[in-house]
């Protein structure tokens, strides 16, 4: 919606999770988009074309809408497709990775006045201001740089110039499946493909925490230094990397506890997350929202496993709130309650959360000066306001 009105489209939507005091609406207001209760309200003849993502259900209003006026509907990555045309085209995918490593590129890029256009899952942190969302950038020049993403396949949609496939992991897809279609993406690249677990370990000035985000920087630095681009302003401009919204994103610092707001939401997004803090903290307090109940009871054996290995039994603790759910028709049986239940058989004292104020209190009677209180989850809004609040009470 933020590229479409910036390159000259008059953009309309809807989001049943509107709220007008809500910065990001407020934000796409500015840009001129006109944003309609999800009724089917702002659809009508004058509307050329209707863009979804894969998480709109077949029988929202707008769809319906638009199938009765005979209007085209197109996948976001299809549109997306479209604003970059003939342009050359970076993409960036892999299990986990890519939203840090796109958003990287992307600053290097414009610190090297290579002036790109950027498409990122989360807000880049240098970019993101009262009046700019942050996690796009609408550039001058005929390079584009954009996260794909494998969990629709709506990544093989994209023919890419030069890509970066940052690891490969199981997430959505069995692990032959992924590997068949990573190996398709890297067909479907016409020059470089940057393979994140091909590269040696190099030491680089990477301002993050976490392994992980090493292993992110060296991908971002390794595709600039495969495309000529000067080592030591590419390392220069990494050194300035402020990172990505939600990405152990330090909320901030409050009687000695730091808070850290993660995206974390599959098993190895949540080792890597809880890793880094581990590294840094000797006592972690980790709470973690799951973002669907499917996912959680397909990986229910595997999200147990990855809390009981990383839990450090030095105090800290570990809490599961209830399932975020955003609507549409989908099997409950599995809850957050059942993951609980298989780790407190473990050993580990996980605790279930019924909502944010049981859990805000239990972290305010648990944290001591110089633990870190590390919160998880995707999907949910609610997740990086509640970290900004426990700063804030």
């Amino acid at each position: 919606a933020q590229l479409a009105a910036q390159k000259g489209y008059s953009v309309t939507g809807s989001d049943r999770a509107h709220d007008p005091e809500n910065e990001l609406f407020q934000n796409l207001e500015q840009l001129g988009v006109i944003i309609h209760p999800q009724d089917g309200s702002g659809i009508d003849a004058a509307t050329n074309q209707i863009v979804f993502s894969t998480a709109i259900e077949s029988d929202n209003p707008e769809l319906v809408k638009g199938r009765s006026l005979g209007i085209p509907s197109l996948h976001r990555a299809e549109f997306l497709s479209e604003l970059i045309g003939d342009d050359e085209l970076i993409a960036v995918a892999g299990t986990a990775g890519k939203t840090t490593t796109t958003g990287l590129l992307g600053w290097i890029f414009e610190c090297l006045g290579r002036d790109p256009s950027v498409y990122n899952g989360a807000a880049v942190l240098n970019w993101k201001t009262g009046a700019a969302l942050g996690n796009v950038r609408a550039g001058n020049s005929n390079l584009w740089i954009i996260e794909a993403d494998e969990s629709d396949q709506s990544f093989l949609r994209f023919h890419p110039t030069h890509s970066i496939i940052t690891n490969i992991s199981k997430d959505h897809y069995e692990l032959d499946e992924l590997h068949a279609m990573f190996d398709q993406f890297e067909r479907q690249t016409s020059k470089t493909t940057i393979r994140g677990d091909q590269l040696a370990p190099v030491e680089l000035p990477v301002p993050m925490m976490g392994k992980h985000n090493e292993e992110n920087a060296r991908c971002a630095v390794a595709l600039c230094e495969a495309l000529g681009m000067d080592a030591a302003e590419v390392r220069a401009a990494l050194s300035r990397f402020k990172g990505i919204e939600r990405r152990l994103e330090v909320a901030g610092k409050v009687a000695g506890v730091t808070v850290i707001d993660d995206y974390a939401h599959n098993p190895a997004k949540i080792a890597a997350a809880l890793s880094a803090v581990a590294d840094e903290f000797e006592t972690v307090h980790a709470y973690w929202r799951p973002h669907g109940f499917k996912p959680l009871a397909q990986g229910l054996d595997d999200f147990a496993d990855v809390f009981s290995k990383h839990w450090k039994p030095r105090g800290g603790s570990i809490f599961v709130l209830p399932v975020y759910y955003a609507g549409g028709t989908v099997d409950k049986a599995i809850d957050s309650d059942a993951l609980v239940d298989r780790l407190n058989s473990s050993g580990v004292p996980a605790v279930f959360a019924p909502d944010y104020d049981a859990l805000q209190s239990e972290l305010t009677r648990r944290a001591q000066p110089g633990d870190a209180i590390l919160g998880m989850g995707a999907r949910d809004p609610e997740l990086p306001r509640f970290a900004k609040k426990l700063i804030a009470e």
